[in-house]
């Protein structure tokens, strides 16, 4: 203990010099923030120059401030709607995705990390490539898609091991240590985190050894060496007070707390999470919030007090920006116990069964096993270096000892021993091979699955729509016979869409043009009508669009074109006519669904939509698309809706 806080003195002194560099830095951006902006508008000040200086802004803010980070984003969006750098976007949307990871919103987040990801790999940035797998990597790992977290982690460690700085191979080894932590393999996990910690010692960085410290010491108060474990931790708290910043010290109290709890001083304890709840109160991120809410319930059940451990557990339950399987696994456990203290038992099973859902889903057979392949898989690639570094040794040796007897020998014994290598390299290429088989039948089998549901929820869509045809039968009242025909055609609308994914390669999206294609005939059918006698006219591009997007676009188109068909042509002496457009912009999709008929009256257009169920529905479809509807009514009727893309995607 005496040697660690020697230790831990001699680099507070080094670091102080550190901190002062970043507290002038700091200054000048905060300077930045203060000024008014608005009279650059009137200066000479570059238009290229503002901009840079509100991607700094946002950058240097995404942890600090993320809610401010983000409002610079949005107006760095103003001022690049005329910029089609990619790579300009690509840094926006790190503001964007950066700034929603530190407040919790890791859905979003992940969406912008993603994106950058497609756009990186395009364009083979490897380096690029390789942070967004490991962001990408780490928020799986925070909802708890372990495999899915797993895979992007390796990624990046593969590309960081090849060309990476010695920085970025200790922050890569620190995430994974953590993915095998939060995998409950805490042996593996503790090798990394040492490994790590001495990769940033050599490197000096205060912040990697603030980390490194705060992480050995959870791992030492999880195995019962607590004695360790306080050490790393007043270590961490050491290099926090040197860069003072609450969200560090929030990990800090609450580690602080869990080792009381393990050492049984449970008032202690208590004292430490709620310091930890008090700053990330303050703080924006919910996933950090849920933290300290799930130790202050269980130190509070352990302190026999179950009803005040109920409401913040429960709070957990309530925040749904980052979906956490591990905090909602853990929250329904400890919700678990606190009803059965208290002799609820009917809250107490309802938690009980969805902790084991929970936990069914995260460490679920198949994915241990997917885990264990692919660490396997890396620790192969890592032997490969090793072997290849070893043999480039042995070929400078065999070169300088060539003429003694000596060389003869151990070339014969190399060539013996690299014979047997390459035979144990052929048998594990062999079984790699046949897990790689196993793999791509397991998912061409789950592909097969997804597309025999939707093959099942047609056909269970058209077994109602042949019900409702057949109750019509019975039906004498004109308007009840219209609208079992309208709740028939919007249930064909449906059945056609599932019908294009189970027939199509791609089970998640939609091809549009098909799509439209055979909705119009159904509707056309159902009404007995045909080409001659109505004309349709249709221009729809070849896109493919995702089902929660064209689930609304065809009801929408379903109920238009309905509309036109019942109403539109009852006095037309001329040639009907009715047209579908569906056009991709640059931001935005265009429908627009027109006819040559009598038009509406502007009565109707003024009606309240609550009015009609076909209308309520139109507008409820609209406002779940965030999409903007305008109406045309001369010489016919045309309505267009503009659907806009997600903010910050460039097509």
């Amino acid at each position: 203990m005496k040697k660690c806080l020697c230790c831990l003195l001699c680099a507070l002194c080094f670091l102080t010099k550190i901190s002062a560099q970043q507290q002038a830095y700091e200054d000048s951006l905060l300077q930045l923030i203060t000024k008014d902006l608005d009279q650059n508008l009137n200066t000479d000040l570059a238009q290229d120059t503002r901009i840079e200086e509100k991607f700094l802004l946002g950058e240097y803010l995404v942890q600090r401030h993320p809610e401010q980070a983000e409002r610079y984003a949005d107006e760095l969006v103003q001022l690049l709607a005329n910029v089609q750098d990619s790579a300009t976007w690509a840094r926006l949307n790190y503001i964007y995705a950066a700034s929603h990871r530190w407040q919790g919103n890791y859905k979003t987040a992940l969406a912008y990390y993603q994106t950058n990801y497609d756009y990186f790999k395009r364009n083979k940035e490897r380096l690029a490539l390789a942070f967004c797998s490991k962001k990408i990597g780490l928020i799986n790992m925070f909802l708890g898609n372990n495999v899915v977290s797993q895979e992007y982690l390796l990624a990046c460690a593969a590309i960081y091991q090849d060309i990476g700085t010695a920085k970025q191979i200790a922050s890569i080894n620190n995430s994974l240590a953590s993915f095998y932590l939060n995998i409950d393999q805490m042996e593996k996990g503790l090798e990394r985190f040492h490994e790590v910690l001495a990769q940033f010692t050599i490197l000096n960085d205060s912040s990697g050894l603030a980390s490194a410290n705060a992480n050995l010491g959870y791992v030492y108060l999880e195995l019962g060496e607590f004695e360790k474990a306080e050490s790393h931790l007043l270590a961490q708290k050491g290099y926090n007070e040197v860069f003072p910043t609450l969200r560090e010290m929030g990990f800090h109290y609450d580690f602080m707390g869990l080792l009381r709890q393990k050492q049984g001083r449970l008032e202690e304890a208590l004292v430490e999470h709620k310091k930890a709840l008090n700053i990330r109160e303050k703080l924006s991120s919910t996933y950090n919030l849920c933290e300290s809410k799930l130790n202050m319930g269980a130190v509070l059940i352990k302190l026999g007090k179950y009803a005040e451990a109920i409401t913040p557990l429960k709070a957990v339950l309530s925040f749904e920006e980052h979906e956490s399987l591990n905090q909602e696994q853990l929250a329904n456990s400890l919700l678990s116990q606190a009803y059965e203290k208290k002799k609820d038992h009917l809250n107490a099973l309802k938690h009980y069964k969805a902790y084991s859902v929970i936990k069914d889903s995260i460490y679920n057979k198949e994915s241990i096993q997917v885990i264990a392949e692919k660490d396997a898989r890396y620790k192969k690639q890592e032997q490969d270096a090793e072997i290849a570094l070893l043999n480039k040794e042995n070929v400078i040796t065999a070169e300088r000892l060539k003429n003694s007897q000596l060389i003869i020998i151990g070339g014969s014994i190399a060539l013996l021993c690299f014979g047997f290598l390459c035979f144990w390299i052929y048998r594990m290429y062999q079984q790699i091979k046949g897990q790689n088989e196993i793999i791509h039948n397991t998912l061409n089998d789950k592909n097969l699955l997804i597309q025999e549901i939707h093959h099942r929820v047609k056909n269970n869509l058209q077994v109602i729509s042949s019900l409702l045809s057949l109750q019509s039968n019975f039906i004498k009242d004109e308007n009840a016979k219209k609208a079992i025909t309208d709740g028939r055609n919007r249930i064909k609308s449906m059945a056609i869409l599932h019908q294009n994914l189970y027939r199509e390669d791609n089970i998640t999206g939609v091809n549009i043009k098909n799509y439209f294609s055979n909705l119009v005939k159904e509707i056309f059918n159902s009404y007995q009508l045909n080409k001659r006698a109505i004309e349709l006219q249709l221009d729809i591009e070849d896109i493919v669009l995702d089902v929660d997007t064209v689930v609304p676009i065809g009801l929408i188109t379903n109920e238009l074109i309905t509309n036109a068909l019942k109403y539109a042509f009852v006095e037309q002496t001329s040639p009907a006519v009715i047209k579908v457009v569906l056009k991709e912009k640059e931001d935005s999709y265009r429908l627009v669904v027109s006819d040559n008929g009598i038009g509406i009256d502007d009565d109707i257009l003024e009606r309240d939509p609550n009015e009609s169920f076909g209308q309520l529905m139109i507008h409820a479809f609209i406002a779940k698309l965030k999409a903007q509807m305008n109406f045309d009514n001369k010489n016919g009727t045309k309505v267009l809706i503009t659907i806009p893309k997600p903010k910050g995607i460039v097509a």
